[in-house]
């Protein structure tokens, strides 16, 4: 499995999404096959962004859903959110990629940096956006996350 493994991401170093892929499995349910087979899938669609210019690609798609799944299971996976923001940023979804982003930072428990992205998730949701319920989700969040700024400044 180590061995799989390991050629699956000298694979994705190399460019070849596909192997990289067949190296994660068909059905990964592991962290490393989750996240191997959801960065092969970013990597793909963002190859055919820049070669067809389409924003949306069903890889892209499906690496998003997978994840979106296993951070809900698992919400202090910091690098599951940061490869999560780069499937919705390969989606063409800024919003949402920005509050992964934020997410991975919490994770990681860099606050500062959270409120950061989600203040600039804020900032583009105001300026006209027809995802509501993710504005509302950041908009929770950024609260969310003041509370635990304050906490944090009320220890030093």
């Amino acid at each position: 499995r180590l061995v799989r493994l390991l050629g699956g991401e000298l694979a994705l170093a190399a460019g070849d999404s596909a192997s990289a892929l067949a190296a994660a499995g068909m059905r990964p349910t592991a962290r490393p096959e989750v996240l191997l087979s959801a960065l092969a899938q970013v990597q793909m669609a963002q190859a055919a962004v820049g070669a067809v210019g389409a924003a949306e690609t069903s890889g892209a798609a499906q690496a998003a859903d997978r994840l979106q799944s296993w951070v809900l299971e698992h919400p202090s996976d910091a690098m599951a959110w940061q490869v999560l923001a780069q499937a919705q940023s390969a989606r063409g979804l800024p919003l949402r990629a920005l509050r992964a982003e934020a997410e991975a930072r919490v994770a990681v428990l860099d606050y500062p940096a959270a409120m950061d992205r989600l203040r600039a998730a804020q900032n583009l949701a105001r300026r006209g956006t027809t995802d509501h319920i993710e504005a509302s989700i950041i908009d929770a969040r950024a609260r969310q996350v003041e509370l635990l700024l304050r906490e944090q400044a009320a220890q030093r």
